[in-house]
């Protein structure tokens, strides 16, 4: 019990202080840059982030079951960092050659070059990263998955104080950001292993960590261009401007999604031990996981209840006027995707649990795809907007396909659950616009309605339920 209460605690604080870090540092630098530095800044991070993210060839998980399985800890994450040392200074190559011939891109994109330094340290902090999860020291990876953030958030207010949000010292935020993150996993590694974590370079291991990680990889590229490549499309087909709006109000929606970060640990450990053991399954278990489903029909509606009320009050207040007028639709029809993403999760947990791998990549697959199409025929006429509608539909359709897949019969997985809730919000937020009272009044008297509303749907007795 205390082992547990240990790991949730440091998940807990990982996932929140995160996401808080991660949201004052984007609501400070939205308000305090301009409109095309902002843009161009979320631009280049959604490039070299999912550049990273294919560079790890799905190394991450595979090295993290092999440490959990009792492998050689030195040989197996410092086989990993040579693949990340490798391919960092390949990318660093590549970037130089880029560079001396297509020098008007860096100036047209000022910061892309520190925040791909910034990026590239990150991906070598990697290998530390998941020796930590691997043996379980979880409090050392939430140190270690925190700092970034937490420096960038001093930075930011320093800077902004001193009145010197320049693009140098934007740049520089980013580069000691990524420096001071890689010298903390080193040493929290070197407390790990009580001695340093070195480059491991055997041919034989690392092809076969390679040829393990064939079938992760498909799904890595898929998910990766599924998660940023609006915003890249969006850079490249319209104005910086446009990718400014869009990313502010992508932000708000990947917040709104914090109670998914948190259900999602829980569903996962009780669908596997289910379906890993058949005979095991029973009435409790049964009414535990409809229950937990219940839940999530209730829970995705609160934070986009509360944002889509006083969105434009909100964001003004803390962006200076920039955002607000300018985003609220463009948040709202994101927030939209919100009910069928908690669907997806559940149902994607189900087939996972029951070894449907290749059902999850085609599904993917078909998902990115149409993604890449939505954005590239509506950004042109429609830029922040059209990526929203992209984005919304191509989660409808992932949910259309994996509730058509993904068939359970013991479970009572009705969508009437998520119709009324989202009647209900839908029904809240159009009724409070024709009120006219401060946002504050606007905001307590939907919560209020909700909260009513929520008792005869017995989503109280329901927490209770799920142990």
């Amino acid at each position: 019990m205390k082992k547990h209460l240990k790991i949730f605690s440091a998940s807990t604080f990982q996932i929140v202080g995160n996401q808080l870090l991660g949201l004052l540092f984007f609501l400070l630098l939205s308000s305090f840059s301009e409109k095309d530095i902002f843009g161009d800044i979320n631009w280049s991070i959604a490039v070299t982030i999912t550049i990273s993210v294919i560079l790890t060839f799905g190394f991450d998980y595979i090295v993290v079951r092999k440490i959990s399985a009792g492998a050689d800890k030195q040989s197996i994450a410092g086989t990993y960092l040579f693949h990340t040392v490798a391919l960092s200074a390949i990318c660093v190559l590549f970037i130089s050659i880029h560079y001396f011939l297509v020098p008007t891109f860096y100036v047209k994109h000022s910061l892309f070059l520190p925040i791909c330094v910034s990026t590239l340290l990150s991906f070598i902090s990697g290998p530390f990263k998941y020796l930590a999860m691997g043996c379980e020291k979880f409090w050392h990876l939430a140190f270690m998955n925190i700092t970034s953030n937490l420096i960038r958030f001093f930075f930011i207010i320093t800077i902004i104080l001193i009145n010197k949000v320049t693009v140098p010292n934007l740049g520089m935020m980013f580069i000691v950001s990524g420096i001071i993150e890689l010298v903390l996993c080193i040493f929290l590694a070197y407390k790990i292993l009580n001695s340093p974590l070195r480059i491991v370079f055997k041919l034989k291991l690392y092809f076969s960590l390679i040829k393990e990680s064939l079938p992760q990889t498909g799904t890595v590229l898929l998910d990766s261009a599924f998660a940023r490549m609006d915003w890249i499309l969006l850079g490249i087909m319209s104005t910086k401007v446009f990718t400014a709006d869009y990313s502010f109000s992508y932000k708000a929606f990947e917040s709104s999604r914090i109670p998914l970060l948190i259900i999602a640990p829980i569903l996962l450990p009780k669908l596997a031990r289910i379906y890993s053991n058949d005979e095991n399954i029973n009435d409790d278990k049964i009414q535990q996981l409809n229950s937990l489903w219940k839940i999530e029909s209730v829970i995705w509606a609160f934070i986009p209840l509360i944002l889509n009320i006083c969105w434009v009050d909100i964001v003004n207040l803390f962006t200076h006027n920039k955002y607000g007028e300018e985003t609220k639709w463009v948040y709202m029809l994101l927030s939209m995707g919100l009910p069928m993403l908690f669907i997806n999760n559940y149902l994607w947990t189900i087939a996972f649990a029951k070894g449907h791998l290749k059902l999850t990549f085609i599904i993917s697959a078909f998902v990115t795809v149409s993604n890449i199409v939505l954005n590239i025929l509506l950004i042109p006429q429609l830029h922040a907007i059209g990526a929203a509608i992209a984005s919304t539909v191509s989660i409808l359709i992932q949910f259309l396909l994996y509730y058509i897949n993904v068939k359970e019969k013991q479970l009572k997985l009705s969508l009437l659950e998520f119709i009324k809730t989202f009647i209900i919000v839908a029904v809240i937020v159009w009724s409070i616009q024709y009120i006219h009272l401060f946002w504050i009044w606007k905001l307590c008297i939907a919560l209020f309605i909700f909260i009513m509303i929520l008792i005869p749907m017995k989503f109280f007795k329901n927490i209770k339920s799920v142990k």
